[in-house]
């Protein structure tokens, strides 16, 4: 094969793995461990998971600067999925009260969502958790409504985490 460039090889004269110009599409190169392989299509169940973790994670934080003070925050993921996990993180001591957390998508509470950071014994480095479990679907663009009601004293940053399954 004279002069011929490597952009424009086909069929046989590709090296290995052969057979890309025919391969169907949605499928990948699995090699056989003897020098060759074919393409083909991986079920879900077919994915090794121990050393691909993750894979449909997103996870997005939003600081608000004080949780002792009522209000909404908004956040918007920039990814469409199912809101899997929330949690919380103070940066410092609450005083007073409690400070519940409560979550929205246009307007609708997350179904299991609330959280309440406990004044008492309150640390900074202190997390809290829910695990919503309804009316948790976001569009990429949609803001999704962090409220702090304020119950609480002392300016204390708390980071809020959204973890979305975007299967």
């Amino acid at each position: 094969m004279a002069n011929s460039a490597h952009s424009t090889l086909t069929g046989s004269d590709l090296h290995e793995p052969k057979g890309y110009a025919a391969a169907s599409a949605d499928t990948v190169y699995v090699a056989d461990g003897a020098g060759s392989g074919t393409q083909q299509k991986i079920a879900a169940g077919q994915i090794n998971t121990t050393s691909v973790k993750n894979v449909n994670k997103v996870f997005v934080t939003h600081v608000i600067d004080d949780i002792s003070t009522a209000g909404s925050h908004w956040v918007v993921p920039g990814i469409a999925g199912n809101i899997v996990a929330i949690s919380t993180v103070i940066d410092g001591v609450i005083a007073t009260a409690d400070c519940a957390m409560t979550f929205e998508i246009g307007g609708t509470a997350i179904t299991s969502s609330a959280i309440t950071i406990a004044y008492s014994g309150s640390a900074a480095g202190d997390v809290d958790t829910s695990t919503p479990t309804a009316a948790r679907t976001v569009t990429a663009a949609q803001p999704v409504e962090l409220i702090s009601d304020g119950a609480s004293t002392n300016t204390v940053r708390c980071t809020v985490t959204l973890e979305l399954d975007v299967a």
